[in-house]
């Protein structure tokens, strides 16, 4: 009898000892955590830095930022502008030296940019700079003035009467 309680118990840890062998593969095994690769604007010290902000006046186009990066085929409309920033996309001024992300504060800013969509504006506010990307909170938002060939035309006419 000691003989087959010898017996049993070898066998039933061989048998544990086989099922253990054949599970360990399939158990999924803890692995060290991985850490994110740095990009490059996080190592450029200058991509990185951080101004005060300032109050600015800055010209530029309304765009929708979706559209221009994205070369949407209609970018150049007024009308999809202006679809684009109702159905919450992003605004942006398309000024000389790159975009500024428009924010729209305390002003209601959204009717007024859907009126400006696709124009040369002028917007004063205080610019923000963080990690590479320019924020404009403007205060005010209004078409830009008119250029300088226009009212030399005006002069001319006006020299004619």
């Amino acid at each position: 009898m000691k003989r087959m309680n010898v017996l049993w118990i070898v066998g039933g840890v061989l048998v544990a000892a086989v099922l253990i062998g054949i599970a360990a593969p399939l158990t999924v095994r803890a692995q060290a955590p991985v850490k994110p690769k740095r990009s490059a604007a996080t190592r450029t010290p200058a991509a990185v830095a951080e101004r005060p902000p300032r109050d600015v006046t800055l010209t530029g186009k309304v765009v929708s930022i979706h559209a221009y990066m994205t070369g949407s085929a209609d970018e150049e409309s007024p009308r999809a502008v202006a679809d684009g920033l109702r159905a919450g996309g992003a605004a942006a001024l398309e000024t000389e030296t790159g975009l500024v992300v428009l924010g729209q504060g305390n002003t209601g800013g959204l009717r007024v940019l859907l009126k400006l969509a696709n124009e040369q504006v002028e917007a004063k506010g205080r610019l923000y700079e963080k990690g590479g990307v320019k924020f404009l909170d403007f205060d005010t938002i209004q078409a830009a003035a008119e250029e300088e060939e226009e009212t030399e035309e005006e002069d001319a006419e006006q020299g004619d009467e």
